[in-house]
């Protein structure tokens, strides 16, 4: 091992002392070398061709185009359809609502006046959602509205659905029952004057609202403690009439929400025990929001 050690060292100091004496003629080889496999990978390396040698085709297709005059035909004779919705008031009438809706017809309206059904669109109390659809000449072409059942087992679980539709020789009317849904939603605001005026601009129910101050009722005064630009965001459940979030009667539960109030975030969850069938509301923390003396202890209300 050792002579084979020794004999390594030998040729290393010679090639070394070959370097020192004929660098130049070293030098002259390395280049040779790399001229070489420059050379080899030249012609190795595919050329790429030149592209006024590729192939041209040009390709010719006449374009007929369709009859315009027959176009503005059909679209002269299409009808366009308009789509409106809003609450009844208090004090309406049948023209006054109609016109609010756009709605720009004498017989529809005479209809919602003289037609038994079709009356109670304006009868009791106001609020009721109305969706409306016309043509462009204003006549009314369907509307519908959904209202509450105002008494009985299937107030809170069902809604009047009426419908006035346009039929042959004037209009039909028809008032049916069906069942209200529960739908998951996602609200959130930012408070500039009230919590209740912040839920209104995000078109949430008002029992939203006083859940929202219940919940943190031990957290925040919300008749004092409350910061412009305090901000709240909520997941809850809604009842929906045909997908539209009522606007009458309760809405289901908060599920989740948190609240920002003067830069404290706070957050609950709604948690329901499967054994005992009761739930309360909890932090991330674990614990409960309910607790013996509140920030808030009068009820909020608007």
């Amino acid at each position: 091992m050792k002579s084979l050690v020794s004999k390594l060292r030998a040729e290393a100091a010679r090639a070394e002392d070959v370097v020192h004496r004929h660098p130049r003629s070293l030098a002259g080889g390395v280049v040779a070398v790399l001229i070489g496999f420059a050379a080899a990978a030249a012609a190795v390396a595919p050329l790429a061709p030149d592209a006024s040698d590729l192939p041209r085709r040009l390709i010719s297709e006449a374009v007929q185009p369709e009859d315009v005059a027959g176009q503005l035909e059909v679209l002269a004779a299409h009808d366009l359809q308009w789509y409106r919705n809003d609450l009844t008031r208090s004090g309406d009438s049948a023209d006054g609502l109609l016109r609010r809706l756009g709605v720009q017809d004498a017989a529809a309206a005479a209809f919602l006046r003289g037609d038994a059904v079709a009356r109670k669109l304006l009868e009791g109390r106001a609020g009721k959602i109305v969706n409306v659809k016309f043509g462009e000449n204003g006549a009314l072409a369907e509307l519908t509205a959904r209202f509450a059942i105002e008494r009985g087992e299937l107030s809170a679980t069902h809604f009047n659905r009426l419908t006035v539709r346009r039929a042959e020789g004037g209009f039909q009317a028809k008032l049916e029952v069906a069942p209200l849904v529960a739908q998951v939603r996602l609200g959130s605001g930012t408070i500039h004057s009230s919590l209740f005026a912040a839920t209104d601009e995000a078109r949430m129910p008002d029992a939203v609202a006083n859940q929202l101050a219940e919940i943190f009722s031990t957290d925040i005064d919300f008749r004092r403690e409350l910061k412009r630009g305090d901000s709240f965001s909520v997941v809850y459940e809604a009842l929906t009439a045909d997908g539209e979030p009522i606007t009458w009667g309760s809405t289901g539960r908060v599920l989740a929400a948190e609240f920002v109030n003067n830069g404290r975030a706070l957050q609950a969850l709604w948690f329901r025990d499967p054994a005992t069938g009761k739930g309360g509301y909890f932090g991330t923390d674990g614990k409960s929001k309910r607790r013996a003396f509140l920030g808030s202890p009068m009820e909020f209300s608007r």
